[in-house]
């Protein structure tokens, strides 16, 4: 005669210390144990180069987690950082302060040391007469290579005599030594607008510091008419030094 036939209750299954030990293993092991694990991970951990750029997100890595210096030449592709890439002195127009890219990081550091600038001034006949202009003095320092580029603007006209045209002539001076010059013309008996270049020859550095003085002085062949005039000039002493 079975149990079950003299009326008696199947054994049932016991929980023994064993068993919720071993069920709770699987239960971490298949949920939690998943976190539990990687929060023990640490660099040390990490095989050299185990982490490549396709395993890390879009905008995972922040300018906050690259330490000062981390970033050198030899990391940025060639032509990586162009003009688009530097705006008022900074990259992506936040991460570096304005100014920050001077002319004093540059290998050759290049910049304007002044702009001279002239107004109207009628045409001058006979010898030639001095021409005003404003920021007209700098600083030259030794090691440091200065270069004038200029422009003068005049409305002339011809006034028909024989040499066949009206020519306004431009002396420039550094220190009172002539350093160049240049010329405007025309051969239209109308008022008419010219505009051409004007300029002087590189002045090299000196041994020591000097005060330089850009001046200039306007002439004429006698050949244009009483409503000629000079408008304006501009230069520019680029330095290179």
């Amino acid at each position: 005669m079975t149990r079950r036939e003299a009326g008696e209750m199947p054994n049932k299954p016991r929980f023994t210390y064993a068993n919720v030990v071993s069920t709770l293993a699987l239960c971490l092991a298949l949920s939690g144990g998943v976190a539990f694990a990687a929060s023990k991970v640490h660099t040390r951990d990490i095989a050299k180069r185990a982490i490549t750029s396709g395993k890390l997100a879009v905008a995972a890595v922040r300018s906050n987690q690259i330490a000062d210096g981390a970033v050198s030449a030899t990391q940025i592709a060639a032509g990586a950082v162009g003009s688009k890439q530097i705006g008022n002195g900074a990259v992506g127009s936040s991460q570096i302060e304005a100014g920050s890219v001077a002319p004093s990081n540059l290998q050759f550091p290049t910049y304007f040391v002044a702009s001279p600038l002239g107004g109207s001034a009628g045409i001058p006949e006979g010898e030639p007469v001095a021409y005003p202009l404003s920021d007209d003095t700098w600083i030259q320092e030794p090691g440091q290579l200065n270069v004038v580029f200029g422009a003068a603007a005049a409305t002339l006209a011809y006034d028909g005599s024989g040499s066949g045209s009206c020519r306004v002539y431009f002396e420039i001076n550094l220190n009172g030594r002539q350093v160049g010059g240049g010329e405007l013309s025309t051969d239209s008996t109308d008022l008419e607008q010219v505009e051409r270049s004007v300029g002087a020859q590189p002045e090299i550095d000196p041994l020591d510091p000097v005060t330089n003085r850009l001046t200039a002085r306007i002439a004429s062949n006698d050949d244009c008419t009483l409503g000629s005039r000079v408008d304006s000039t501009r230069f520019r002493v680029l330095d290179f030094g």
